[in-house]
């Protein structure tokens, strides 16, 4: 069945539709939240909460077809909440960053994977979106609510950020 389908299912009290929506698109809000909180347990718990939250307000989503941006912009807020409200301290392993880059061992890879864990959470969740995901950025503009030339230059400059620390560690 198509998504749009399920969503109206969905909006009219049929869980069963709902559970298949969100499976549809779990992997991927999941990698959004641990781009943006790398913590697995934390990801998971924002998902979960995105979950909760979909279902009370799933009648409130006028565009069915929308439906995969609204539900990443919940993540999104549930991310940004338990960031603030946990105080969460990030411990950040050795371990290649989690959904940015396929894993490979390549120098720029590893290069880049360092780079990107030190970037703050809404630069590494702009580049997943963009890059990994394969948003554009209208679409993250309505996801994150951000201005649109904030969002590209943040890109642009975390690009930019990027190319200067290679040429300093050569």
């Amino acid at each position: 069945m198509d998504q749009k389908m399920m969503i109206d299912r969905a909006q009219r009290g049929d869980m069963n539709s709902f559970a298949y929506v969100i499976q549809q698109i779990q992997d991927e809000s999941y990698r959004i939240a641990n781009s943006y909180l790398l913590d697995e347990a934390a990801s998971m718990d924002a998902v979960c909460d995105a979950v909760e939250e979909a279902v009370i307000h799933i009648q409130k989503l006028d565009n069915p077809e929308r439906f995969n941006i609204w539900f990443n912009r919940i993540v999104i807020h549930k991310c940004k909440s338990h960031l603030l409200n946990s105080k969460l301290i990030v411990f950040i392993d050795d371990e290649e960053v989690k959904g940015l880059v396929k894993r490979q061992t390549t120098e720029e890879n590893l290069e880049l994977q360092a780079f990107m864990k030190q970037q703050s959470p809404m630069r590494r969740l702009l580049i997943q979106l963009k890059y990994v995901e394969g948003y554009t950025i209208e679409q993250i503009t309505e996801m994150t609510e951000m201005p649109l030339n904030t969002i590209k230059a943040k890109i642009y400059n975390t690009f930019k950020l990027f190319k200067q620390s290679r040429r300093w560690s050569v």
